[in-house]
């Protein structure tokens, strides 16, 4: 049931996304244009799916009043899930973190509000407070039945971002909330220490391209290094660590391939987003 529910809801944006023009699945939208006409730009609602209170470009994801968190100014309900991975320690020996999506202010508890595939994408604070000029959600403002036997029959392959359907595991899942070996030294970030047996000739420091890392200073996450201007706080060393949006850019400022990818998906050499981080080859 978990796994059905996970395709469900990471299929219904793709196909909200195909109704409004957008390719989600194949990442259409113009890489670096910004977010208006790309995945995360609801203006336009979900393709008639949801009732017409009206809606903010950011507006799903940030309100200036009665956020979720000060974090952000988050809008979006978070789903209450403990995330974990299949395995204990990468190849390096570094531990892979439990994250507790409620608690951990870094920016991947909050791309996981929506892209677990367990909270409804309609289900914002400020909305079901009754407020954005329209009042409250009419009907029902969860995404779900709606699209149900097409989505399944068409995108049945899409499960989510784990291998195993679950959404409290992040099984299959590249690490994020995890250091970054920044300096080729070891660094520690979420409570985790780069393992004893990294290769620090493996590692591009500072990434390329536009990869970003983050800093943790007590419970605060902040950006701590950022590829497109190269600027980096003096207090990253030692303290880097990855999220999801070290890899991907989630309005699209960034973005040189499809997925919101900050390099390209395909391919070799420096534009190679694994090519960004990882020095093998």
């Amino acid at each position: 049931m978990r796994k059905k529910i996970t395709i469900l809801a990471v299929a219904a944006i793709a196909v909200i996304g195909l109704a409004r023009g957008h390719a989600w699945a194949l990442g259409t939208e113009t890489p670096g244009a910004g977010i208006t006409g790309t995945v995360h730009d609801f203006t336009g609602g979900f393709g008639g799916a949801l009732p017409t209170v009206p809606i903010g470009q950011c507006t799903f994801c940030h309100t200036p009043h009665g956020a979720i968190t000060t974090t952000l100014l988050w809008n979006h309900e978070l789903s209450g899930q403990t995330y974990n991975w299949d395995i204990t320690y990468t190849t390096a020996g570094t531990p892979f973190p439990t994250i507790v999506d409620k608690t951990w202010q870094g920016p991947t508890a909050k791309c996981l509000s929506c892209h677990d595939g367990t909270v409804a994408i309609g289900a914002i604070n400020w909305f079901d407070s009754g407020h954005g000029g329209g009042g409250a959600w009419t009907g029902s403002p969860k995404v779900s039945p709606y699209y149900a036997a097409p989505i399944i029959n068409k995108f049945a392959s899409l499960q989510g971002l784990s291998n195993s359907g679950a959404a409290s595991t992040l099984s299959g899942v590249h690490p994020v909330a995890m250091p970054y070996p920044f300096g080729q030294v070891q660094n520690t970030y979420n409570a985790v220490q780069t393992g004893g047996a990294f290769q620090p000739s493996q590692w591009f420091s500072p990434p390329q391209g536009n990869i970003r890392l983050y800093m943790q200073t007590g419970s605060t996450v902040s950006l701590g290094y950022n590829g497109a201007t190269a600027w980096t706080n003096p207090s990253l060393s030692a303290n880097a660590g990855m999220e999801c949006s070290s890899c991907h850019d989630v309005h699209n400022k960034l973005t040189k391939d499809g997925y919101l990818l900050v390099g390209m998906g395909t391919g070799t050499g420096a534009n190679y987003l694994c090519n960004m981080c990882h020095n093998k080859y």
